[in-house]
């Protein structure tokens, strides 16, 4: 789907344990909770200590004009339908604090905000296109903010920031083909973080706008195939380094995603493997690594089922959720310790994206 369209002792001892990809036991964690519901393909989340609450990023359902050729030659075609959706937990309720945001669909996927980041002051978000700037420029003057990190006020209003697809046109750091398609970001000082998918690598914007490569991710060579690495999440570890996580491709190919590590200044280094298709991650309160993958048989299985799945500190792995998940695409935990997952990822622009909780024990 991505590439066709598109703790504080962590280190050590954890880390090493982590490489053995050993099957995950399963867990009897309470159900999964729906907390929200008609969401319009949710994406990312993230915890917004400011506010005390959730927010979502929901990737719309593009719109029936004006269209242009994306990756592949499939028509792309916008609608102003992309939204963020805040979920406070206090007041069990759910709103839209922003909508209107650029979107796109095609015949694969519908592409558009797939990231939020709520941390340092302020609202960040990272827009995916799956195309490169003839795409763009054929969506029309709206469409700007595709393939772009921006910050959203407190009006709801976007004002992009850094341009990813500008920086794809101009260096095209994977050769595969010309294609902007970030999806997942973290705010750091000065600036974001980007796990840029359509160019399998770590992109830095920094607030000026500036654009820079800071870590390319490898392809694998599989049964004498290329598999790229295709990024989805980077967030910070209770380490201080960053954490990556990968899809590795398609078609499916059932235990290549990887988990990297990366510190600033240095290549980085895969320190989990044996992941299926890893959609995001983050850690919990004990510091213990989460992984979600979209789909654990793979995204071309007709069986929907993905899995969240806790790697222990001694690098032993429990599958948290499995029951209830469709197709999910991001983890956020909550200062308390619950779980919050989006579900239902993958549709073309239906209202039947949901937030999920998974309660903590």
């Amino acid at each position: 789907m991505l590439r066709r369209l598109s703790t504080v002792t962590l280190a050590g001892a954890l880390l090493t344990a982590m490489l053995t990809a050993a099957s995950p036991a399963s867990s009897s964690s309470p159900p999964l909770e729906v907390v929200a519901d008609n969401l319009v393909t949710p994406r990312g989340l993230t915890w917004d200590g400011r506010h005390d609450r959730i927010l979502v990023a929901e990737a719309g359902k593009g719109g029936p004009a004006p269209c242009a050729a994306g990756v592949g030659g499939f028509p792309a075609c916008f609608g102003a339908t992309g939204a963020i959706t805040a979920y406070s937990p206090r007041k069990d309720k759910a709103v839209r604090i922003a909508h209107g945001l650029p979107s796109v669909i095609n015949e694969f996927s519908v592409l558009g905000l797939h990231d939020v980041d709520a941390s340092h002051g302020r609202i960040s978000v990272v827009f995916g296109l799956g195309g490169e700037m003839s795409t763009r420029d054929g969506l029309g003057r709206q469409a700007r903010g595709l393939a772009q990190t921006g910050v959203v006020d407190r009006a709801g209003k976007l004002r992009p920031v850094g341009d990813l697809l500008a920086y794809e046109q101009k260096y095209n750091p994977h050769p595969a083909d010309l294609n902007a398609n970030a999806y997942g970001l973290t705010r750091v000082p000065g600036g974001t973080l980007v796990a840029e998918a359509g160019g399998n690598g770590i992109l830095r914007v920094g607030d000026n706008g500036s654009v820079r490569m800071i870590a390319a991710l490898p392809d694998q060579s599989i049964d004498g195939k290329t598999v790229e690495s295709v990024p989805t999440a980077i967030t910070r570890g209770p380490d201080g380094a960053y954490y990556i996580s990968e899809y590795s491709g398609e078609p499916t190919v059932i235990g290549a995603a990887r988990i990297w590590r990366l510190v600033p200044g240095k290549s980085p280094t895969v320190v989990a493997r044996g992941f299926t298709g890893a959609i995001d991650l983050t850690f919990d309160r004990q510091g213990r690594m989460l992984v979600l993958e979209l789909a654990a048989n793979g995204f071309d299985s007709p069986d929907k089922t993905g899995r969240l799945i806790r790697v222990e500190r001694d690098g032993q792995r429990t599958v948290l959720a499995r029951e209830g998940l469709e197709h999910p695409g991001g983890v956020a935990v909550a200062p308390n310790g619950d779980i919050y997952l989006t579900n239902r990822t993958t549709s073309l622009g239906e209202a039947t994206g949901q937030l999920l909780r998974l309660r903590s024990r």
